[in-house]
């Protein structure tokens, strides 16, 4: 197993409600992702999320589509990027490695659950892959 996947597993033991995972570098790869969650036909609209530089006051991408599901950003920082499906079929929270950079941790958060619930143990395991991606 790699180190990378320990990390993974790590976290999935501590926040139950994240339901899927995905690793993005620096260069805009996807390096790994849970089997449960394929994001490599988005790659283009998360790597499009991730390099945008937004302006003081804008508002950037207000909408992004990961397997067929719709999420509105209702938050877009360099820390971090909330995404939520107005239908119920669960959020998204995607920090930037490092803060403000082009990889990402990608997450799929528990529907049931607000993505508040689990925003600060993303981006605590988001640190732990600074220098491995």
């Amino acid at each position: 197993m790699s180190e990378i996947e320990g990390i993974i597993d790590n976290f999935l033991d501590k926040e139950q409600n994240v339901f899927g995972i995905g690793i993005i570098s620096k260069d805009g790869r996807l390096i790994t992702q849970t089997e449960n969650w394929d994001l490599s036909n988005d790659l283009d609209a998360l790597n499009e999320l991730l390099n945008q530089k937004l302006e003081l006051g804008a508002k950037g991408i207000t909408n992004l589509t990961l397997q067929g599901i719709k999420y509105m950003i209702v938050e877009n920082t360099e820390e971090r990027k909330i995404g939520t499906n107005i239908t119920g079929k669960g959020h998204i929270i995607i920090c930037p490695i490092p803060i403000g950079g082009t990889g990402a941790l990608i997450t799929y958060i528990n529907p049931q659950v607000g993505p508040r619930d689990t925003l600060f143990n993303v981006q605590e395991f988001a640190k732990k892959f600074e220098n491995k991606i």
